[in-house]
């Protein structure tokens, strides 16, 4: 993997600190590390022993093995020349060897001493105890060492360490340097979960996806695609780190390779009680506290996949059989217990009743796991299911956005007799027609939930809040949850761009209401409502609630929820970033949601996604890779609708200001908010607007700004107009004003343009004080952009190139405090601020404590 990365010692500077520290303590004769297989006990020696040997210390390695340990002495035999090692001297040698006087202390690092033979661990005792070498033992836990070892830590000669596993944050930082970049966030969760913090265990199921081709880097992250594959190479080193001789425990890893985690009782009763302790006590499983259950599974899960795929197919259908039995017996109380028992029964090659699959394919729905649910649906269906087979089996094909296949398997209305089937073969018959084949919304017939999204994406936004808003007014018992899950994530989106605040706050807190109370049956309820109050949020410029609300939904899905839904809120956080200016995070969010999001796109909104990291790049400057990302949108299918034209002809108009074709990006960002002003989206419409003032042509929209502004009474559209007329009239004072304006609404990259033109302005006009200012805004709001370039932001000729320390000390300076208090509060020398001071003088072009303040004053 050296063309990948290199695999960084993570989460070990203390204890390698520790071990580097004990040297220089005189009474001190080692350091014993301890830790289970994996966690990097030779690693960190190794570490600790490159360092010393710089600071001048002679050192030696050793290793204990057992081929080794049958030899007295073996492990130290290459510490002594041939010949003197046939002459029988060892011991002797290596006593005279490591006690001779003069020089740094020798250090010598013997690794794996649990497999040392008694001689050797004898000799080791005695170089700690009797000379001033200094040695490093490393220990595996489980195994009992020689007791000479362990008496070196219990009579305190020897500082003992014990390596815990590594935490998430550090095995993300692990993942991230040995694949020379970094991995989406549902990747690094499976990863981390199959290695369960084991360092080594991680290098190996990255080398296993690589081999295998599952974890694969395109444009963006790092994705494993499927399941890791488990090599050779792989099952051999999970093999040797557990080393299982014991049949009882065997079969106890056996049954829980197969089945995942079992409750104590069941996995006591298929493979005895004594076998479970026995596994528990050699750690290679865990008992965990679920309620008042406790759960048992593999101390490291990526055991359970080697055992499983080294274990003969005869022995695995066997267990799947014992374990469907088994669980055929209880009462089925657990959500996930009708899913285990029909994929149990038919990795057995076993049966399953209509209504035994039926409820299979539902929880596998509830989970998002798309196929297994088709697969449970359609064997329910010719098992007999009937209708509710068909739903469920079309609400599947739905999910995937194969919607010309759920076409032919939706029942007909007559069928669904019953309001639960009635409701759910209405929900689903508006969605397959938007999305197969557009129906003529003139078509009298009642409308639900998804009809209503069809006319906000068609552009008829006031119908659609007319329609959703009487749909949600409806008494609740009348409708169905997955209705009002769709009707009132429409009408938020919709309220949202018409700038009624209330009604956002209304709908979105009934469809999240009842996404909770159904969260089973509507897995993508609460994170399809939320998201939709997040854009509503943007969408009335409240972008840093919006900010917010994105980064909390982003991180919940992050933690647990299947990679669709993380997809979703990776998307969404990167259209906010985007839209503060923050382009940098709205790269890397908006490539993360592309690459999870990649096999799944029933709504169709690749291309927006597209379209938005192209617009990203535009607004840093990067011209080929937002012409790049626009190529690959091209060959994305057409989202639904005339709405999201807009949305994807403003990033167009991005990328042709970015080529520095500004008249092609009025035109453009015009045609978006024509578009917008026919859809019934003025705060869309204002947008494009504002964009295309950004572009040049701020005496072309005034006049419509303000009059959006008048009709809609919201701060943004009136920032928007304030901005748009100071840049008609180049009015450097209101362009300062409507900076601070716009970045306390969360508008910084708008912000940092409208200082950037009132510096230009005020420099060209000779005001050297207010145009400092301006500059100094302009610099801290595009420092808070990270690294947007526009053609407003431009301040080339600018000696205000200050760094973020110097910006500290001179606004510190400016606020009143001494030379010495800013040293003391920034932890730093007198000297060194003096330094700072003065290179902030000479790029500012002023001097003296009271110029400083005339240039940050107010800030």
């Amino acid at each position: 993997m050296g063309d990948k990365g290199v695999w960084p010692l993570v989460g070990r500077s203390a204890e390698l600190r520790a071990l580097t520290d004990a040297v220089a303590r005189p009474g001190l004769g080692g350091a014993v590390v301890v830790g289970a297989a994996g966690l990097g006990r030779t690693r960190l020696a190794r570490e600790a022993l490159a360092r010393l040997a710089a600071l001048g210390h002679p050192t030696s390695w050793a290793t204990g093995s057992r081929s080794a340990g049958v030899i007295p002495l073996g492990a130290l035999l290459p510490l002594v020349p041939p010949g003197e090692a046939a002459a029988g001297r060892v011991f002797a040698r290596l006593v005279e060897r490591f006690g001779m006087p003069g020089g740094g202390r020798p250090v010598l690092a013997v690794d794996d001493t649990h497999l040392l033979d008694s001689a050797s661990a004898a000799l080791v005792h005695h170089l700690a105890v009797h000379t001033k070498t200094f040695v490093i033992i490393t220990v595996r836990r489980g195994p009992h060492p020689p007791d000479v070892v362990t008496a070196l830590w219990k009579e305190g000669l020897a500082l003992r360490l014990d390596l815990r596993p590594l935490d998430d944050g550090e095995m993300d930082l692990l993942l991230e340097g040995g694949l020379g970049g970094p991995a989406d966030v549902v990747t690094r969760r499976t990863l981390r979960g199959l290695a369960a913090g084991n360092p080594l265990v991680l290098r190996e199921l990255v080398q296993a996806g690589l081999d295998g081709g599952g974890l694969r880097r395109g444009d963006g992250p790092w994705h494993l695609h499927g399941r890791v594959r488990i090599t050779a190479r792989l099952a051999d080193l999970v093999e040797a780190q557990m080393q299982v001789d014991d049949p009882g425990v065997l079969e106890v890893l056996e049954v829980l390779a197969c089945a995942g985690r079992l409750v104590q009782p069941a996995l006591e009763r298929l493979t005895g009680p004594a076998a479970v302790v026995r596994a528990e006590r050699q750690g290679l499983v865990v008992v965990e506290s679920s309620g008042a259950r406790h759960l048992i599974r593999p101390a490291i899960p990526a055991y359970g996949e080697v055992v499983r795929a080294r274990m003969p197919r005869a022995r695995a259908r066997a267990i799947w059989a014992r374990l469907a039995e088994h669980l055929a017996a209880t009462p089925r109380r657990r959500a996930d217990d009708p899913l285990d028992l029909a994929r149990w029964r038919r990795q057995a090659g076993l049966g399953s009743t209509a209504q035994e699959l039926l409820a299979a394919a539902r929880r596998a729905a509830e989970r998002m796991e798309l196929q297994d649910a088709e697969h449970f649906a359609t064997a329910a269906r010719t098992a007999g299911g009937g209708v509710d087979a068909d739903l469920t089996l079309t609400e599947a094909l739905v999910a995937q956005g194969r919607y010309t296949a759920a076409a032919t398997t939706l029942p007909a209305p007559e069928t669904c007799v019953t309001p639960t089937h009635a409701g759910r073969q209405a929900t689903l018959r508006e969605r397959i027609s938007y999305w197969h084949h557009p129906l003529s919304l003139a078509e009298e017939r009642p409308v639900e939930g998804a009809r209503v999204w069809g006319m906000v994406l068609d552009g008829q936004v006031r119908r659609a809040l007319d329609i959703g808003a009487a749909l949600l007014d409806r008494p609740g018992a009348a409708l169905p949850a997955g209705t009002t899950v769709w009707a009132a994530s429409a009408v938020t989106f919709a309220a949202g761009m018409r700038g009624d605040a209330e009604l956002v706050e209304r709908a979105s807190r009934a469809g999240r209401e009842t996404a909770m109370a159904h969260r089973r049956e509507l897995p993508w309820g609460q994170a399809q409502v939320d998201a939709a109050r997040c854009l509503a949020l943007l969408l009335g410029g409240a972008l840093t609630e919006a900010a917010e609300v994105a980064e909390d939904g982003y991180r919940e899905a992050a933690a647990a929820r299947p990679a669709p839904v993380v997809g979703l809120w990776a998307a969404v956080r990167g259209v906010v970033a985007k839209a503060q200016g923050r382009v940098r995070p709205a790269q890397e969010d908006l490539r993360e949601a592309v690459v999870l999001l990649d096999e799944y796109d029933p709504l169709r909104l690749r291309r927006v996604h597209l379209a938005e990291l192209a617009g990203a790049h535009a607004m840093a400057g990067e011209t080929g890779k937002a012409d790049q990302w626009l190529g690959r949108m091209a060959g994305a299918p057409e989202p639904p609708g005339a709405l999201l034209a807009c949305w994807i002809e403003r990033n167009r108009a991005w990328a042709l200001a970015a080529a520095l074709d500004l008249p092609g990006a009025v035109a453009v960002a015009g045609k978006a908010a024509q578009a917008a002003r026919a859809a019934g989206a003025p705060l869309i419409e204002a947008q494009a607007l504002c964009d295309m003032a950004r572009f040049g042509a701020a005496k072309q929209v005034r006049d419509r700004l303000r009059q959006l502004a008048e009709e809609t009474g919201g701060q943004t559209a009136a920032a928007f107009a304030a901005v748009c007329a100071a840049l008609a009239d180049d009015d450097a004072p209101a362009l300062a004003e409507a900076a601070q304006t716009l970045r306390a609404l969360g508008h910084l990259l708008l912000a940092a343009e409208a200082a950037a033109t009132a510096h230009r302005l005020h420099a060209a006009a000779g005001q050297r004080t207010a145009a400092k200012r301006a500059l100094v805004l302009a610099r801290e709001l595009q420092d808070e952009c990270g690294g947007a370039r526009t053609p407003l932001t431009d301040l080339t000729g600018s000696q205000a190139t200050l760094t973020p320390r110097e910006l500290q000390v001179a606004k510190l300076i400016a606020a009143g405090l001494s030379g010495r208090a800013v040293a003391a509060r920034l932890g730093l020398s007198l000297r060194t601020v003096n330094n700072h001071l003065g290179r902030v003088y000479a790029k500012l072009g002023v001097s003296g404590r009271n110029a400083l303040e005339r240039v940050f004053g107010g800030d």
